[in-house]
């Protein structure tokens, strides 16, 4: 075999990659030509560069060794393991060769990866232009080892050029960071933790479970593309879901390390980072369109059964809060979980997706009679655990996880030759359903239609969806893959078979299907995605400043609808020594709240709270007519914005995938600074850009406006002055008056109905 260093490439290839340029057309003006003297290979499209290796370097290289996954709950802590690294590549053929599907002709190279723990192995790349996508350049990357080879290879890296004002945005739901320039980026599907680095939450929840404060890189998300500064797109293709890492810490490459020895992308060239985004959707398919009724006003998160809904619904109208609907997750029933610390109790769900006759023992007429007396529509909550009722205290009609256990419905470990359980922390186990398995899939479509949607909800959140088991005695009925494989891809599946059954309901029309786990193009299949479980804190990683990164985040990876729960989720607890309180939960304070719900109204595509999973120790949107009157206030806000939200929603979400909220990079990738804005502001569609209050105590906010140099207007709503970009201002922000400006003097009947609004409420006065 060759044993000759990408040093002297050029004298391993065919003779005619001797020539001091070689070019072979791809099709619809893309060519790839190497160069000889740089040994290198690039894609052009019209005499742009929009991909290309590095002079003198490796473009792919593999390694062995089994990454170490450990996982509690949920929390996944993996350890790269790099055994035997490649040294160098060679190219021993560089051609064009037919295929079928594509434009013209692919370009095979082939060669050697050298030195591989004391062996050469074989690869091949091919690029070529789909005759489906033809404004862009598939790949595949094949590590091809000798069966008899003494040396182990067990993944391969794609290193490619980049330079160092290249930015790098979207893979997924990234909370932490605007550019992930400098940054290496996990892809894969887990729970994102508590703290996720804030400290000294994190550490205190690592100390009571392991894994369970994440870090930076912790998400539910798997979504292995990015959308850059240069307008460039990147994605592996959605079938290609083991754990990758995008690595861009090199000012002048990216590598991207995929756990598998063959690998299938795209990328391509946009004129700008919404025609890029445009692009990503027409392969991964885009949202499917919210009903209209959302609009109209708040969906409010209750738990507590059906005399304490009716009672908060209607102080609801007594607060002029609108209301289009209430969530209830507990129509389940609930229990209780224990706390770290203190005496407190966490409030959880049963498992077992049928009505608690406690809670709601009229549960279809409960639900018929808020529609009909009060315009007031429904939602539930499910997730593809199952869990032993058998100690439930109120009974059951049906134990499915019994059902489950007794046809292998669920997810299997050959170990134990019975349901893999699954912990959702302490005392919470359950299986997860298993659908690859048809059986599996028929028989809880039937729970799901009999049980779940004949009560005429109108939507529901899925959770979860990121903990499927990857241990080797995990036993799936009917895949080809390992579960390891397979975790990615749970997300996507979750969310495909419920959009199925969701089909088949007469309320189809007006159903509101949430989601937190994604994969690559699990975005087709859900009409909301939902930020997660935000830690009750004002903190950068998991607090309420993580919602609008994330929410930014994801629109760049092709999810133009999301929301957050307003307030957050998880109380942090702390030794009791350091609260006031003897429980150590560390309180929602209502200025959180209203903060939150502010956020909420301006930025996301439904108003919907949360009680949080320790309701007893959090401000509540129903606490007091203090706290009501603040978020009805944020209500009626958020309906203001209906109109122009909609316009947003019906053309550009549907017809070129782009988000709602917008990062400032979107408008203005030439503005450094726009680059690295991450919470502190964003724009609303193209008109309004927003500026929220993240932070305990301040009423007022540091504003840049983004497009120094260019002449752009920005003219604040609730005083009437206009600014300029590259200005930085301090820009007065007391409750309910969040600094959101009009871009360039936009007008519509549209943005009338908001500024109506702002005219009418201006002189109201709130209080947290």
């Amino acid at each position: 075999m060759p044993s000759t260093y990408l040093g002297a490439l050029a004298l391993a290839v065919l003779p005619s990659l001797g020539q001091a340029r070689s070019v072979w057309p791809l099709g619809s003006g893309l060519e790839l030509s190497y160069q000889a003297s740089q040994q290198q290979i690039s894609i052009h499209q019209d005499n742009q560069t929009i991909f290309s290796t590095l002079p003198g370097e490796p473009f792919l290289i593999a390694s062995g060794g089994k990454d170490q996954i450990v996982e509690d709950s949920g929390n996944f802590n993996i350890t790269n393991v790099d055994q035997a690294r490649c040294r160098g590549q060679n190219i021993t053929q560089l051609a064009g060769i037919p295929r079928r599907d594509s434009v013209r002709h692919q370009v095979s190279v082939r060669g050697y990866l050298l030195d591989c723990g004391g062996e050469d192995v074989a690869y091949a790349v091919n690029f070529w232009v789909p005759e489906t996508l033809s404004d862009r350049v598939a790949f595949e990357a094949t590590v091809e080892p000798d069966t008899n080879a003494s040396a182990s290879v067990d993944r391969l890296y794609l290193t490619f050029a980049s330079h160092a004002l290249e930015d790098f945005y979207g893979l997924g739901a990234q909370a932490s960071f605007a550019s992930m320039k400098n940054q290496s980026i996990p892809i894969f599907s887990r729970e994102q933790g508590v703290g996720r680095g804030d400290q000294p939450y994190t550490a205190i929840e690592d100390s009571q479970g392991f894994f369970s404060g994440g870090d930076q890189y912790t998400t539910y998300t798997a979504i292995p593309q990015y959308i850059s500064s240069d307008g460039r797109v990147f994605y592996l293709d959605e079938d290609d879901t083991a754990y990758a890492v995008f690595d861009f810490q090199r000012p002048d490459a990216v590598t991207v390390r995929y756990d598998s020895l063959s690998v299938h992308g795209h990328l391509m060239q946009a004129d700008t980072m919404l025609d890029a985004i445009t692009m990503l959707t027409e392969y991964t398919g885009r949202m499917p369109a919210l009903p209209e009724w959302v609009d109209h006003g708040a969906l409010l998160g209750i738990q507590g059964g059906q005399e304490k809904v009716n009672r908060i619904v209607k102080q609801g109208f007594e607060h002029n809060c609108p209301v289009a609907g209430v969530w209830l997750q507990d129509w389940s029933g609930t229990h209780l979980q224990s706390a770290p610390y203190g005496n407190m109790n966490i409030s959880r769900l049963w498992w077992n997706w049928e009505p608690d006759t406690s809670l709601y023992p009229t549960w279809a007429e409960f639900v018929q009679t808020l529609r009909d007396q009060h315009g007031v529509r429904t939602l539930a909550y499910v997730n593809p655990f199952l869990a032993n009722v058998s100690s439930k205290s109120d009974g059951y009609r049906r134990n499915l996880f019994q059902e489950a256990s007794q046809h292998h419905y669920m997810v299997q470990n050959t170990t134990t030759n019975s349901t893999a359980i699954i912990s959702s922390g302490k005392g919470i186990d359950a299986g997860i359903l298993d659908l690859t398995n048809a059986d599996t899939r028929a028989w809880f479509a039937d729970v799901l239609r009999t049980q779940v949607w004949s009560a005429n909800i109108s939507g529901c959140m899925w959770d979860f969806g990121e903990y499927t088991p990857i241990t080797p005695d995990t036993s799936l009925a009917n895949i080809s893959t390992s579960a390891f494989f397979y975790h990615n891809q749970y997300p996507r599946d979750w969310a495909a078979y419920q959009r199925s059954v969701a089909a088949e309901m007469p309320l189809f029309h007006e159903m509101v299907t949430f989601h937190r786990s994604a994969s690559m193009g699990a975005n087709r299949h859900i009409n909301l995605f939902w930020v997660g479980d935000q830690a009750t804190l004002w903190t950068r990683n998991d607090g309420i400043k993580s919602v609008v990164t994330i929410q930014g985040q994801m629109g760049m990876s092709g999810y133009a609808h999301s929301h957050s729960d307003i307030g957050g989720y998880t109380t942090v607890f702390a030794p009791p020594a350091t609260t006031s309180n003897s429980s150590g939960a560390i309180p929602r304070s209502a200025e959180l709240l209203g903060r939150w719900g502010e956020l909420a109204a301006i930025s996301s595509a439904v108003f919907r709270s949360h009680e949080g999973n320790v309701p007893s120790v959090n401000a509540q949107f129903y606490s007091n007519a203090t706290t009501y009157a603040y978020f009805a206030y944020n209500a009626r806000l958020f309906r203001s914005l209906g109109p122009y939200r909609r316009r947003i929603l019906n053309t550009e979400s549907q017809r070129r995938g782009w988000p709602l909220l917008r990062m400032p990079v979107l408008y203005h990738p030439e503005d450094l600074r726009a680059r690295q804005i991450s919470y502190e502001s964003f724009f609303l569609g193209r008109d309004l850009y927003v500026a929220p209050v993240m932070d305990e105590g301040h009423k007022s906010v540091e504003v840049y406006f983004p497009g120094y140099g260019a002449n752009r207007t920005y003219t604040h709503v609730w005083t009437g002055v206009t600014y300029r970009a590259g200005q930085t201002v301090q820009v007065p922000a007391p409750f309910g008056k969040p600094a959101v400006f009009v871009v360039d003097g936009a007008s519509s009947a549209e943005l009338d109905v908001f500024l109506e609004f702002v005219r009418r409420e201006n002189g109201t006065v709130l209080h947290a």
